[in-house]
């Protein structure tokens, strides 16, 4: 029927539709995750079930906001690349938090709040920050530099991991953040 070129030439282009079809379902924007350099995970996996304390000394965990998108972001005081993201971090916040997206700072400064402190309020952050002197939450996520930064979907399961600093008021992370909060209410419907 077909000559063998002839059906690679169809069935190629429909492969590739369907591999950007099953990325694309996980609800991330594929344009904004190579441009973010995030990689999605090979397989489902649920996010660690980090449970740390506050700034204020309070107990958080992060399976407290399932049903919200969540940008995990791991993190120093003596970071530089983690000084420059934070306060764009900050912005992509304050652009989304009304929608759903929360993001959460954990910080692996071993002195805790006596450092980080003010260090949060000298960039005016506004999003929850936690304390993992211990290392255990970063331990949980196998976390394996700073900055790195996770992003969890509304449905507690990660959709992308990446390492080093982002631009993250830009608009390929706000077009990231807008597909996932869009893709989590299509998927409630």
């Amino acid at each position: 029927m077909f000559p063998k070129v002839a059906a690679r030439q169809v069935v190629l282009p429909i492969l590739v539709v369907l591999i950007w079809a099953a990325g694309s379902s996980a609800g991330a924007s594929p344009e904004a995750m190579k441009v973010l350099e995030i990689q999605p995970p090979r397989e489902p996996i649920p996010a660690p079930n980090v449970a740390l304390t506050t700034l204020q000394g309070k107990p958080f965990s992060l399976h407290d906001l399932r049903g919200k998108v969540v940008l995990v972001n791991f993190w120093a005081t003596w970071c530089l690349p983690c000084q420059w993201e934070m306060p764009l971090m900050d912005k992509l916040y304050q652009a989304y938090k009304a929608q759903g997206f929360v993001v959460v700072a954990i910080s692996l400064d071993q002195e805790g709040a006596v450092v980080v402190k003010p260090f949060v309020q000298e960039k005016k952050l506004t999003y929850p920050v936690l304390l993992d002197p211990s290392l255990k939450g970063a331990r949980q996520f196998g976390l394996v530099g700073v900055p790195g930064t996770f992003l969890v979907g509304r449905d507690g399961f990660l959709k992308g991991i990446t390492y080093g600093p982002k631009e993250w008021d830009g608009p390929e992370a706000r077009a990231l953040i807008e597909s996932l909060l869009r893709a989590a209410k299509d998927s409630t419907r």
